[in-house]
């Protein structure tokens, strides 16, 4: 059966709350769109990006685990470089022990962090693709 993106998107996020990634955040797993507009916490955001049709449904989902900046000793917000760090290996250990199942994960592109717009944070993305066998 084919899934349309935001089946895929639950599917993923509900993969990803029960991961050992969630357990190490100090915040929460979110969908696209459902986050606190003022957010101070690590939290994951999930979000569906791309997909395409078929007997094999392929595309990629998003997670973006948001770190809070740090004070660097002189009361100016730094990227905290050690817990993005920390967060980006945990992201591509969970990434890749994810077995197939209807599912087929691999990573889309390498985890990177980023700075976050409007926030004192910034976040690591991952790129997840997907492959989904629809028959």
């Amino acid at each position: 059966m084919n899934k349309t993106g935001d089946e895929i998107e639950l599917d993923v996020f509900n993969i990803i709350t029960n991961s050992q990634l969630a357990k190490e955040i100090k915040g929460n797993v979110y969908r696209e769109g459902t986050r606190d507009l003022n957010p101070m916490e690590e939290d994951i955001i999930v979000s569906f990006l791309t997909g395409l049709d078929g007997q094999f449904q392929t595309g990629s989902v998003t997670v973006n685990i948001y770190v809070p900046d740090k004070d660097n000793g002189s009361k100016v917000l730094v990227k905290d470089v050690g817990r993005c760090r920390y967060l980006a290996r945990k992201a591509d250990d969970v990434v890749r022990s994810l077995k197939p199942t209807d599912y087929r994960f691999s990573l889309g592109a390498t985890i990177k962090s980023y700075k976050a717009e409007k926030v004192a944070m910034h976040f690591v993305n991952v790129k997840i693709n997907f492959e989904l066998k629809t028959f």
